[in-house]
C-alpha cells in the first residue's frame, strides 16, 4: 500500500520552522553545522548526531511545534483514517542525512541501501502500523528515500515534493542510500499510525527494544505510556 497525501503547506509550514531555528536553509545544514562523524552506525533508538537531541529539546518538544503537530495530525492524517479515533507518535522523528555523509542503520547492507522493514531488529514496530514520511526539502535521486515498488518489483525513489506526505505500509521494504552524494542535504520527518481499533495487545510481545540507550519490552514501549497518543 502506497499513497501520497497533498496538505497545504502554507498552513503546516514545518520548514520554516526548523530554518528558522537554524537560521538556515535545510539543505544548506552541513555547510553551517559541524556533524560528529562522516560515517554514522546507529543503534535502534540512538540519534546519529548530538543536533538532533538538541533539535527536540529546544524545538519540538516545545508547544509552539506541539500545537502545529498536533493541527496537522487532525487535519491531515485522521482523514487517511476515515476520521476514526488513532494512536500516533507523541511527535514525529526528525533526520538530518548530511551532504556527502553516509548512515548505516541496519544490520547488512542491500546495494547500498539501508534497506529494511521497521518490524526488524533492532527497531521491532509492530506490524499494525502504518508509516508515514515527509520531506523538508526537494529531494533529488542522490538523497531521496526509497522502496520496493511492489506492484512494479523494482526499488525506487518516493519522488516526493514538500507539500506531500507520503505513506507506506508496514510491509513494504524501504531505505534510503547509505552516502548521501548529493550537494544538498536532506532533512525530514517521519512518523507512525493506526487506528485506534487495529492495536492488537496480542501481537506484542516481551521482545526487548532499546530506545536511546534504555531497554524496553516491545508490550510496555509501544503504548500511550512511551509511544503513542490517541486522537
Amino acid at each position: 500500500m502506497i499513497k501520497k497525501i497533498q496538505f497545504d503547506v502554507d498552513k503546516y509550514n514545518f520548514i520554516n520552522i526548523f530554518e528558522k531555528y537554524f537560521d538556515e536553509k535545510l539543505y544548506k545544514l552541513h555547510s553551517k553545522l559541524v556533524f560528529e562523524r562522516k560515517f554514522s552506525e546507529t543503534a535502534g533508538g540512538t540519534e546519529e548526531f548530538e543536533v538532533l537531541t538538541k533539535t527536540y529539546d529546544k524545538l519540538i518538544t516545545k508547544p509552539i511545534f506541539k500545537k502545529l503537530w498536533v493541527s496537522f495530525v487532525v487535519d491531515v492524517v485522521k482523514p487517511y483514517f476515515d476520521n476514526r479515533p488513532i494512536l500516533i507518535q507523541k511527535l514525529p522523528s526528525f533526520r538530518i542525512f548530511p551532504s556527502k555523509h553516509s548512515v548505516k542503520y541496519v544490520n547488512k547492507i542491500t546495494e547500498g541501501y539501508n534497506k529494511h522493514l521497521d518490524s526488524e531488529p533492532p527497531y521491532y514496530h509492530p506490524e499494525f502500523e502504518t508509516n508515514f514520511w515527509l520531506p523538508l526539502i526537494e529531494c533529488d535521486f542522490l538523497n531521496d528515500f526509497y522502496y520496493h515498488d511492489l506492484e512494479k518489483d523494482w526499488y525506487r525513489r518516493a519522488d516526493t515534493r514538500i507539500d506531500e506526505l507520503f505513506v507506506f505500509g508496514s510491509g513494504i521494504v524501504h531505505g534510503n542510500r547509505v552516502h548521501n552524494e548529493s550537494s544538498n542535504t536532506r532533512c525530514s520527518l517521519d512518523f507512525k499510525a493506526l487506528a485506534l481499533d487495529d492495536y492488537d495487545t496480542n501481537l506484542l510481545t516481551d521482545q526487548i527494544v532499546l530506545k536511546r540507550g534504555k531497554k524496553f519490552k516491545q508490550k510496555e514501549w509501544y503504548s500511550t505510556k512511551h509511544y503513542y497518543m490517541e486522537i
